[in-house]
């Protein structure tokens, strides 16, 4: 859920929309007050330009990686099992955030690689902790950034590469490799 209320709010979630769906170059201020159904000046009259929207855009996205790695630490099925779970949702608040984000990366926002990065760093630290096992840790990240991509390209609910159950395989054979390593 957006940290923000209001039609501040309504005006981020605008903005992080039409930047998956369009792109930085689609995101015009004239577009962002028509899909947040506002003027152009009650538009900036929440976010002075567009360039506080990306800040505010980066600001969100690490709020929400924040609480993300924390109900990672806490999940009760298990870190590795939620991160990869997880991993499968490209619908989320916080999937969309970061793609906002890989798109504004792309045009060489170094803020945007930054915020990126750091979200990252919550992830592997909290796994590095759930896991005892840095490389196991890394290996988790990774894995779930490859059912992330995967689940991009996903058919629906008959994907024979992606389910639950391939994500329970994968946890599964993760556990068995953790049994066997000298620090698990």
């Amino acid at each position: 859920m957006i940290t923000l209320d209001g039609q501040a709010a309504r005006v981020l979630t605008a903005y992080v929309d039409l930047v998956v769906e369009k792109g930085l170059g689609g995101a015009t201020l004239e577009a962002l007050a028509g899909r947040a159904g506002l003027s152009k000046s009650g538009t900036l009259h929440h976010f002075a330009s567009m360039r506080a929207l990306r800040v505010a855009l980066f600001a969100e996205l690490r709020a929400q990686a924040r609480r993300d790695a924390e109900r990672l630490r806490e999940a009760p099925e298990g870190p590795v099992r939620y991160y990869l779970v997880s991993s499968l949702d490209r619908d989320s608040e916080l999937e969309r955030l970061i793609e906002a984000a890989y798109r504004i990366a792309q045009t060489g926002d170094e803020a945007a690689l930054e915020v990126l990065r750091a979200c990252r760093t919550d992830w592997i630290d909290a796994l590095v902790a759930a896991t005892g096992d840095p490389a196991l840790a890394r290996m988790v990240l990774l894995v779930g950034d490859g059912v992330n991509h995967n689940a991009l390209m996903s058919t629906g609910a008959d994907d024979e590469l992606l389910a639950t159950s391939h994500v329970e395989e994968l946890v599964q054979a993760l556990d068995a490799m953790r049994a066997g390593s000298p620090q698990g």
